[in-house]
């Protein structure tokens, strides 16, 4: 699903102070893999960060969003492809506008809408508030509340849901995006999709029609049977839909205590499973890059040293870990809060 082939970086180059920032960077993540990420300081996590969500370009290389080239692809449209959290609570909201004004806008990412001109509907309300009321956090009351009010852990658990919502794509957009990041002859992958949305709205019109000249249903049955059978319709057309977000977590519990932390981490994971979304995850905790995904990767100078998985990473404990990066990691410093989990 996401691919970094061959990516290399510099900063200042042709300076005294040029630094590999890296350094023919190869990874694949497959649709719902969650990785980890440690290393020291200067190791190129957060440059591999902010290569993948677009905010710095590589030097040379390539990612690739199911087989699709967006290197370049700046930031901004990105978005509606990548979500983010980032390390500052502060980061990723507005704190001015109410937590439901935040909501809205995350919710909207990619859609078409006019600056000065955005809103929230009945049915987004309710949306926004059962989602809210999984983060157990007491923020489904607090909707009208400016978001600079919250709690630190408040406002990353609510910057972390900001990430993962948005509005399902429109049909048309859903066709758009099949073609343009599946694999295979484009003509071909046009044409598919062509019939197979043809024949989700052949059987939904029979359907409508047999509901509406059924005599024997009230017309409050006719509504619900209506209502369930667009359901259906609709859930056909998203099973089409390859541009579920990828999840970038840029030590998003680094400036939380360690209650909080926990809570936000276990709210991470619950989404991550819930929505089986592709997540990379940079941590400064060797405990909680173990415990969390199931691929763990060290990285040193820019370098992906060793990608843990599996059966491997299941047993793999912070004595065997920290013996993994004195070995591939022999300059690098690590903070004492990596390996004490602090």
């Amino acid at each position: 699903m996401l691919e970094l082939r061959n990516i290399k970086k510099k900063f200042n180059p042709g300076t005294a102070s040029e630094t590999i920032a890296l350094d023919n960077v190869n990874l694949t993540l497959k649709e719902g893999d969650f990785i980890t990420v440690i290393g020291g300081n200067g190791a190129g996590k957060s440059t591999l960060m902010n290569i993948i969500a677009g905010s710095i370009k590589p030097d040379s290389g390539m990612v690739l969003l199911d087989d699709e080239d967006v290197s370049l692809v700046s930031e901004h449209k990105k978005a509606q492809y990548f979500g983010r959290v980032f390390q500052d609570p502060m980061v990723g909201t507005a704190a001015d506008m109410t937590v439901i004004e935040n909501l809205a806008l995350a919710f909207g990412r990619g859609q078409r809408r006019s600056l000065f001109k955005w809103s929230y509907r009945k049915e987004d309300v309710e949306y926004f508030t059962s989602e809210l009321k999984t983060l157990d956090l007491g923020l489904e009351n607090k909707l009208y509340q400016k978001v600079g009010l919250l709690s630190g852990g408040q406002r990353q658990a609510l910057t972390l849901l900001m990430a993962t919502i948005r509005h399902h794509p429109s049909p048309r957009q859903i066709k758009k995006d099949y073609v343009r990041f599946s694999a295979g002859d484009k003509n071909f992958l046009k044409e598919e999709i062509d019939q197979a949305f043809n024949k989700i709205i052949e059987e939904y019109n029979a359907s409508k029609k047999e509901i509406e000249s059924n005599t024997s249903l009230s017309k409050e049955e006719k509504k619900l049977k209506l209502k369930e059978i667009k359901g259906v319709r609709d859930s056909s057309f998203r099973s089409y839909d390859v541009t579920k977000p990828v999840l970038l977590l840029d030590e998003h519990t680094a400036a939380l205590d360690p209650k909080t932390a926990e809570k936000v981490l276990e709210t991470t994971d619950r989404i991550v499973k819930e929505n089986q979304l592709t997540t990379i995850m940079i941590t400064h905790n060797m405990k909680d890059a173990i415990k969390y995904g199931n691929r763990l990767i060290m990285m040193s100078k820019g370098r992906v040293v060793a990608d843990i998985k599996g059966e491997e990473k299941q047993k793999l404990t912070i004595e065997k870990l920290l013996d993994m990066f004195v070995t591939n990691s022999k300059n690098d410093m690590l903070a004492d809060s990596a390996i004490f989990g602090d």
